[in-house]
This record gives C-alpha cells, structure tokens and sequence, in this order.
C-alpha cells in the first residue's frame, strides 16, 4: 500500500472510531451517564506501562491470568489474545483498549513488511 493509501485509510479508520464513540455517548448520556474527570487531559497508556503501573502481580489477578503471563506481556515477549485483551479493556474500565494492547494502527504488519 502506497502512503497516500495508508493515510486515506488511516483517516478512514479514526474517522470511524470517533463516529461510533459518539453514537454511544449519546445512548450513554441520554440514560444520564457524564464522564467523570473531564477537566483532565486524556493520556493513552499501553499495556505495559499499566502493568508496570499496577505491578506484574496485581495485574495477573486483575486480568485473571499468570503471574508470568503478565510478566510476559509487560516485557513484549507475547501478546494477550484477543479474548484476554477484551477481558483487559472490561477490567481497567477502559483505560486501555486493543491499540494500547496492540499498539498503534499505523504500525500495521503490512507496514513493517514494506
């Protein structure tokens, strides 16, 4: 994929992302839900960077897996599967979600191959 294509589609992508976001924000708010901290400035975290946050131990019985796992997981040596990544995005209350696990969507596969 050229770089005009991977733009055009990466613009595609968030533009996406952000309409579905507010489509939910607003079922949200009409059941009077409001977002706590909105004065705050929003920071993504990784995955690695809550795990070391929280400590590897605490993590795994947040996450309802292994100490190693964990261990793994902070230091880059594996990747949660995408049902433990779901299960992660529940349990942080959505402090991470799949590009924090994954990383970012401009750091595609077929990227790195090119």
């Amino acid at each position: 994929m050229n770089k005009a294509k991977r733009k055009q589609w990466e613009i595609n992508f968030y533009f996406r992302q952000v309409e579905l976001g507010k489509k939910k924000l607003d079922i949200l708010h009409a059941s009077g839900l409001q977002p706590e901290y909105k004065e705050r400035e929003v920071e993504q975290y990784t995955l690695k960077k809550y795990i070391e946050f929280i400590g590897t131990d605490a993590a795994a019985e947040l996450f309802g897996c292994k100490s190693a796992t964990a261990k793994s997981w902070r230091y880059g040596l594996r990747q949660p599967s995408i049902e433990q990544a779901k299960v992660i995005i529940k349990k942080t209350g959505g402090k991470l979600d799949f590009e924090s696990i994954y990383g970012p969507i401009d750091n595609s596969v077929e990227e790195k191959k090119s």
